[in-house]
């Protein structure tokens, strides 16, 4: 079953996040981590979701999740991502209606 993340950032280096989008997006392709939205500019329906970018990934099942964010080029990658924003994220399966 799918698993999804969704992540909101706080960015306070808009270069070094950049710099990160750049080497993370081919690592997301050649993974086929699906990327349903990236909104850089994220309209909050509640005061505590501020955030300057918002991002919601797919990925095949928890395996697959566990086998990207062990991926050593995407680890160096997210070194890069950290000290440029604050991450919030959450993971979370499809919603699957139960059968009558």
């Amino acid at each position: 079953m799918s698993t999804f993340v969704f992540a909101k950032f706080t960015i306070h280096d808009p270069a070094g996040y950049e710099r990160y989008v750049a080497l993370a997006t081919p690592i997301f392709i050649r993974e086929k981590v699906i990327i349903h939205a990236s909104d850089n500019a994220p309209y909050p329906l509640s005061p505590n979701m501020k955030a300057d970018k918002v991002v919601l990934l797919e990925f095949r099942d928890q395996s697959h999740y566990q086998h990207f964010f062990t991926q050593a080029d995407y680890m160096e990658a997210a070194k890069i991502r950290d000290a440029a924003s604050t991450i919030s994220a959450t993971m979370f399966k499809r919603f699957k209606i139960p059968s009558s």
